[in-house]
């Protein structure tokens, strides 16, 4: 008898690689509240992503599906929003996703009868498998692309695998929040973040040099300032309380997940009192290779 899958499956409920298990589901749950706001970021733009599927009349009304990929136990999910799907698979390394995402939102998800399915697998290396046998579901990585280079503990390689997301996902309507950046801050005790930048990058290089358009923060619209990614990400990372003396921050290699011209939110998260992460989001329906 093999042993090995049993002994895996007790490591990812402890760690899931690195990025989450037992650990995490415990500091989400005493985070909860210090969350809220950033969660109810990602739900508004979760809700932009169906209005844009809605344009794109990629999908009947009433037959929506959805694969949800790292989703865990959905502790930055949307209740509401899952409840615009008829049917979920979700798919995540942690074998305790089952138990925890039905007692966040199980019990909404049966009374208005929505199926829900659960695979325990790396769905980032079956990701062919999976698109094939969902081939009309929209796709929502959930905060699971910004882990990958932890998980593999290869920067490199990360940055490689994820640059080509785009070509494997050609065709389909997808979406992501993930991690660009974390790192220690220096802020006011107990002082929410709440800071907002939407952009577009112009050119697909993830050098400190490539173009983006500034469109808006969260004070004001901005009509398509344009400068260095660099620089944007500079004087975001500022506004989150990132200071010289502060510490190095993690660059999580996803610059380059979403193709040019994809528009783009920003956003902190107040991931621990005195460590911020810097979340994109992004939405886009992929239609042609990359290179």
């Amino acid at each position: 008898m093999n042993a090995l899958p049993f002994f895996q499956n007790i490591k990812n409920a402890l760690t899931a690689g690195g990025t989450g298990g037992l650990t995490w589901h415990l500091h989400a749950a005493l985070s909860r509240q210090r969350w809220e706001s950033t969660k109810a970021r990602i739900e508004t733009h979760l809700f932009k992503g169906l209005k844009l599927k809605a344009r794109l009349a990629q999908h009947s009304a009433g037959e929506l599906k959805l694969i949800l990929i790292g989703a865990s136990a959905g502790w930055m999910m949307s209740t509401p929003w899952l409840e615009s799907f008829t049917e979920i698979e979700i798919y995540d390394i942690d074998p305790l996703t089952p138990v925890l995402f039905r007692l966040n939102h199980g019990r909404a998800l049966k009374q208005k009868g929505i199926h829900v399915r659960f695979h325990i697998t790396d769905a980032i290396d079956q990701l062919d498998r999976i698109l094939s046998k969902h081939p009309d579901s929209l796709i929502w990585f959930d905060n699971v692309l910004g882990q990958h280079r932890i998980r593999l503990k290869n920067s490199d390689l990360a940055s490689t695998q994820l640059k080509i997301l785009q070509r494997r996902l050609k065709g389909r309507f997808w979406g992501s929040v993930h991690d660009l950046y974390s790192g220690p801050v220096q802020r006011v005790p107990d002082s929410p973040v709440d800071v907002v930048l939407e952009l577009a990058r112009i050119e697909g290089s993830d050098q400190d040099s490539a173009r983006v358009h500034i469109t808006g923060d969260e004070n004001r619209p901005i009509d398509h300032e344009e400068t260095s990614l660099g620089q944007a990400r500079q004087s975001f990372l500022q506004k989150l309380g990132a200071t010289p003396n502060g510490g190095a921050w993690l660059d999580h290699e996803t610059a380059k997940v979403f193709p040019p011209g994809t528009a783009l939110t920003w956003t902190g998260w107040d991931f621990k009192r005195d460590y911020c992460h810097c979340l994109e989001l992004g939405w886009t329906a992929s239609s042609a290779d990359t290179s």
